[in-house]
């Protein structure tokens, strides 16, 4: 049974009283929000064959946007829902990444390639928000699954143990929402937050951050970049983007005024720092505050958050667009589970518990130093840190660490009513290696591996098959040969089993599998049999 408010706690923003004609929906899922977040829900149930409606304010995806970096997780999960590829042909994928200054001179070099072994093109793919979202949108649409509506706000949202109502303003009219579920991906001002009267925890940095996309057309256009300038008058950095714009963000300490509106001659201050002088013209800029706050939790009943509704953070380390759409590839598993019969208490309670405590310990936590440590410290140590941080990056095992960290694929669950203590790979990604065929053809293991709940059995004899409905990939005697050698250190160095989530984390780790089923359903909320193979995916060779 779902755990509601004592109370009910309902927010109505109905204007004048006029309801117009009241339609009524039913769905499994409804989602509040269309930006890169609810956009990625909708794709992940389609994916998995379940219906939602998207309700967006909005008259249309959002031409301009901040965040232009997608890290390799986000990817990961991108490309089961098959959308990379189109990604990777609009954007500029980076696998190594020089900090220049403006004489030229290098800062500092990052290069992806130590993470060859353990995923597909490790780098950071350089895309504006708004394309994101276009090919998230396309991709939803195509699908047939989800309802996507314009122009559409949600004013009032109830719910009780059986349902949640969503009622919403469509021009002149009402049109109501009935659904399984609501989830909340509407951004920082959240209605549902607080439709769920959810404080918004948290502080505002001292910093004036400015955003400006602008064109140059000579020689600076072809310049290295990024590109950086460190100054008594804050930290500028430069990138060019995909469309051949360059994208300026300037920060500095002290409060930014609203009422007043980045200036042409500031604009030119800052491009010249960067870019060089010269003629440029602007296509859009915008200041706003930084802010790290969270929800203290994700769910109330059939209510959930992702994204900004629930979490904000420092632009530093671009972790916010990709940080919301992790939330929505756990979430997306779990709705469909408890939709078709799973535990859905437990499900549910797993995803608040498991990414709240994951976006406290790492997203905010490396957001939050990074912005203490380059934004608000002062000029002269600014350098000092850029220096140090070259150093770590040329030891091999630092970089590799601070990579992982960087590009998200560290990120572990080690809380959760859905998880056993023991082995410390549980709740850790499950690393995505080469494996080679008895053919000699080689692929990498996310590609040959279901996109449901699946079973790796690291295998050193010949053994009879698990009798399992999970797919069961066998590696070693009789099976895939995985050079690196990462799946038997997981289990230790031996024989063993290693269960996994439809999110690619790790759920169990064994030596035997006499408990199987038992285990099953205390680390996915259901029973094998029940697990239904995803839309698009039957016949799949493995």
């Amino acid at each position: 049974m779902f755990h509601l408010l004592e109370e009910a706690c309902i927010v109505s923003e109905l204007i004048g009283g006029h309801r117009g004609t009241d339609r009524r929906d039913r769905v499994p899922v409804a989602i509040v929000g269309g930006g890169p977040v609810g956009l990625s829900l909708a794709l992940g149930l389609a994916h998995h064959g379940v219906r939602s409606v998207l309700v967006e304010k909005k008259v249309r995806t959002d031409a301009r946007s901040r965040a232009p970096g997608i890290h390799l997780r986000t990817r990961e999960i991108l490309r089961r829902w098959g959308v990379e590829e189109r990604l990777l042909a609009e954007g500029t994928l980076r696998e190594s990444v020089e900090l220049h200054t403006r004489s030229g001179r290098s800062l500092v070099s990052i290069d992806y390639s130590i993470l060859d072994s353990e995923a597909d093109r490790p780098g950071v793919l350089f895309l504006e928000q708004a394309q994101t979202e276009q090919v998230l949108l396309d991709a939803v649409r195509a699908s047939g699954l989800c309802e996507v509506r314009f122009a559409t706000e949600a004013v009032e949202l109830e719910q009780d143990a059986e349902r949640a109502v969503l009622t919403c303003r469509d021009g002149e009219s009402l049109r109501t929402v009935e659904a399984d579920f609501v989830v909340g991906c509407d951004g920082a001002k959240s209605f549902t937050r607080r439709a769920l009267c959810l404080p918004f925890e948290g502080s505002t940095y001292s910093i004036r951050a400015m955003l400006v996309d602008l064109r140059v057309d000579d020689d600076r256009d072809a310049l290295p970049w990024p590109r950086i300038w460190n100054g008594s008058g804050g930290l500028t950095v430069a990138a060019h983007l995909p469309d051949g714009a360059w994208r300026l963000m300037h920060m500095e300490r002290g409060r930014p005024d609203h009422d007043e509106e980045v200036g042409k001659p500031e604009v030119e201050q800052h491009m010249r720092r960067t870019l060089g002088a010269g003629a440029f013209e602007v296509e859009w800029a915008s200041q706003f505050r930084l802010h790290q706050r969270a929800a203290p939790t994700y769910r109330v009943g059939r209510a959930l958050l992702a994204g900004d509704a629930a979490h904000v953070h420092s632009p530093a380390g671009g972790l916010g667009m990709n940080a919301g759409i992790q939330d929505a590839h756990n979430l997306c598993w779990k709705l469909v589970t408890a939709l078709h019969g799973g535990d859905a208490e437990r499900l549910l309670a797993s995803y608040d518990v498991e990414r709240r405590s994951v976006t406290a310990k790492d997203v905010t936590r490396q957001a939050d130093l990074m912005t203490r440590g380059f934004l608000q410290t002062p000029a002269a140590l600014r350098m000092p840190l850029f220096w140090a941080v070259r150093r770590m990056l040329a030891v091999a095992p630092i970089r590799r660490a601070l990579l992982r960290r960087m590009t998200m694929i560290a990120l572990a669950y080690d809380k959760s009513p859905l998880l056993r203590p023991g082995c410390s790979a549980v709740g850790a990604r499950l690393p995505n290696p080469l494996i080679a065929r008895a053919d000699g053809s080689r692929a990498r293991l996310y590609d040959i591996a279901s996109d449901e709940p699946f079973l790796i059995h690291v295998a050193d004899r010949r053994r009879e098959a698990v009798d399992t409905p999970l797919e069961v990939i066998r590696v070693g005697v009789d099976g895939y040969d995985e050079p690196a050698g990462l799946l038997r250190r997981i289990t230790g160095g031996q024989e063993g089993y290693i269960l996994v989530r439809p999110d690619l984390h790790i759920a169990w780790v064994g030596q035997d599998h006499d408990d199987l089923d038992e285990i099953v359903q205390m680390a996915l909320g259901t029973h094998p049999s029940a697990i239904i193979e995803p839309v698009g995916q039957q016949g799949r060779a493995r």
